[in-house]
């Protein structure tokens, strides 16, 4: 059973009290998001119970239920349930409620229209079918279960039909990422998704479903431009960095690096793009032309120094080989920064082997420095780390002579002696 505590359009106070009362419930599992368009809720508690309610588009629809249940295919229909399960409309104040109860055989229901129970059979289970199908279309309960009955009764295009009825962008999400799971989708198929998928307002949503198929479907040239374009969409950096973060996960190669390289492109906040390029620079599966890659991305795609300095950090000893030594050497005269720069300096001398071609150019680096003391600093650790050359003890010299401020130089100068 899918599992989601959803919060849509609302404030961080909201947020925060529905997350109190989520804590106090001790769901099994539970996730909060927040996104455009209204509330949307559900909370998965322990043994099967739950809760679902949408406020959304003139939707007003709730449900609650205790026990595992499973929706037939059309969603009108419960195929099985082992206790019950209530679902509630209000619109424009006229309310609808519909009652399924069940021990594992025969489903008793009920329905009530303005509060008053219906009777007739017929009238009551059509009223109960609407209600149950407009929860399993709103919510992305049992998505699944349900997605796997669809495909029985009627193969994967049942269930686009089917994504293309759902009534929110939640549900859509988690139709759309277990159809991608459970499927091998052709290029038509999988244009049909990012069709729906362009027509999704929510981050989250939208998030979901575009890296369930980046990581379980095969995409053409056409689709992948495609649905690069519809993840540029997404308007958070969160987000963006979190299907970044999916791919890495997923795997790297020349596809998922390419991918990547097109979505930071997206990514506005430094501290956002950091952490995504940090994710594949972290994967031990990078080569070293891709990792320099990176790095020559981050020089040019993040403006703070601290950030740059982290991002040429999470290299960490690849920074040692020539390649990615190179590429990290740009990145680190890009730091304006004095204290970052000395840092970043510092940091990849204790990863430099004593034959690299790379050290010349990081004591380069340290001279540029603008601030003494800084400069004093990054020349005290270089003349501690660097191979004991002639041509790199005099670089070094050089770098302390340009020391304005004689007391730094000094200090400076004693400690290459």
């Amino acid at each position: 059973m899918r599992s989601h505590l959803t919060a849509f359009g609302v404030g961080a106070g909201f947020s925060l009290f529905v997350a109190a009362i989520v804590a106090i419930a001790a769901p099994k599992v539970s996730d909060a998001v927040s996104e455009k368009g209204g509330v949307h809720i559900v909370n998965i508690g322990r043994g099967g119970s739950g809760s679902f309610h949408l406020k959304e588009d003139g939707l007003n629809v709730s449900a609650d239920w205790k026990g595992k249940f499973a929706f037939a295919a059309d969603g009108r229909t419960l195929s099985s349930l082992k206790g019950e399960v209530e679902v509630v409309s209000v619109e424009k104040d006229a309310k609808r409620k519909a009652v399924f109860e069940g021990g594992g055989g025969d489903i008793q229901i009920s329905a009530y229209a303005g509060g008053e129970k219906i009777d007739a059979e017929d009238e009551a289970a059509e009223l109960a079918g609407d209600l149950l199908q407009l929860f399993a279309r709103s919510s992305g309960v049992n998505a699944d279960q349900r997605v796997s009955a669809i495909m029985a009764e009627s193969g994967k295009a049942g269930v686009i039909a089917e994504i293309g009825d759902l009534r929110s962008a939640h549900a859509v999400g988690a139709y759309i990422e277990a159809f991608a799971q459970s499927a091998k989708l052709d290029a038509g198929e999988i244009s049909a998704l990012i069709d729906r998928i362009a027509m999704l307002e929510g981050d989250y949503s939208k998030r979901t479903a575009i890296s369930a198929i980046l990581k379980t479907q095969t995409l053409g040239e056409e689709n992948e431009v495609r649905i690069i374009q519809a993840a540029k969409t997404i308007e958070g950096d969160h987000e963006l960095r979190l299907m970044i973060e999916d791919l890495a996960e997923h795997g790297v190669n020349a596809r998922s690096l390419s991918i990547a390289s097109n979505l930071v492109e997206g990514i506005e906040g430094d501290h956002e793009i950091r952490l995504a390029l940090s994710a594949f620079l972290e994967n031990d599966a990078i080569d070293d032309v891709d990792a320099a890659s990176l790095l020559d991305l981050a020089a040019t795609s993040i403006d703070g120094d601290y950030e740059l300095r982290l991002a040429v950090e999470a290299a960490g000893d690849r920074v040692g080989g020539e390649t990615v030594g190179a590429a990290a050497i740009r990145a680190i005269g890009s730091i304006e920064g004095a204290h970052d720069r000395r840092i970043a300096i510092d940091d990849m001398a204790d990863r430099l082997s004593a034959d690299s071609s790379n050290w010349t150019a990081l004591i380069e680096l340290a001279a540029a420095i603008d601030g003494d003391y800084e400069r004093r600093l990054a020349i005290e650790a270089l003349s501690s780390k660097a191979p004991d050359r002639p041509a790199y003890r005099a670089a070094l010299k050089q770098a302390a002579a340009s020391i304005s401020s004689e007391h730094e130089r000094r200090l400076a100068l004693e400690s290459l002696d």
